[in-house]
């Protein structure tokens, strides 16, 4: 079966840059879901070991059993990363973040982290899905934050909304998120699961200067720390 692209159309009461930005890029998303379904054809009638690997890799925290993926979520993570992308250039020092919150199969929610400052990519998918969040899958290019900065946990706005099931593209390298936002998840009963393989690195590759100063800091913290 086909995976069902739908998108509700994000609420215009709701006025927030990640939502109404995430509403114009809708026309293109639906286009892109469908080249990626022509492809999917394809990648499904090739033999299973032919098909993409899954492993996902967190050397800075054991992480919770995961679930598996499928095609229709790696669909998914790609619309997720296309929304990221609307703010390059924007966020910084925060990384690029997309979110998709997908119901009965259809998507009920879209965003993105505007910049540093502003509400997260979950944030603004939620406040579109509203009510319809309750039961849904919730996409995440990077593992949902898991403590208080500028902005509350997103990990604990998931597990509010009653998401079900959690599905990230890359874990946080940040030493307080760093697999945090997945348990979190995890032990509030929600299934969580990384979406591996290429669309990893495509997650990793987007933020990558990002990445590059956060495990730069973590280095630095660890040298004083062993020189004391």
């Amino acid at each position: 079966m086909q995976a069902t692209f739908s998108p509700h159309t994000v609420r215009s009461s709701f006025a927030a840059p990640g939502a109404r930005r995430a509403a114009a890029l809708q026309p293109q998303l639906r286009m892109r879901a469908q080249a990626h379904r022509d492809e999917l054809a394809l990648r499904r009638s090739a033999p299973r070991g032919a098909r993409r690997g899954t492993g996902f890799a967190c050397k800075a925290m054991d992480l919770p059993e995961l679930g598996e993926v499928t095609d229709e979520d790696r669909e998914y993570m790609k619309m997720c990363l296309d929304l990221a992308r609307t703010a390059e250039g924007k966020t910084d020092p925060n990384p690029m973040v997309g979110a998709v919150i997908v119901k009965d199969g259809n998507i009920v929610g879209m965003g993105f982290h505007p910049k540093a400052g502003q509400p997260h990519a979950e944030v603004f998918a939620l406040r579109a899905a509203g009510e319809r969040a309750d039961g849904a899958t919730a996409y995440v290019s990077l593992e949902p934050c898991n403590h208080f900065g500028r902005t509350p946990p997103c990990s604990q706005a998931l597990v509010g909304a009653k998401i079900s099931r959690v599905v990230v593209g890359m874990v946080d390298p940040d030493p307080r998120v760093s697999g945090g936002g997945l348990w979190t998840c995890k032990n509030a009963g929600l299934e969580v699961c990384a979406i591996g393989g290429e669309l990893e690195e495509e997650c990793k590759s987007l933020n990558k200067g990002f990445i590059e100063r956060v495990l730069a800091a973590k280095a630095e913290e660890e040298a004083k720390a062993g020189s004391s």
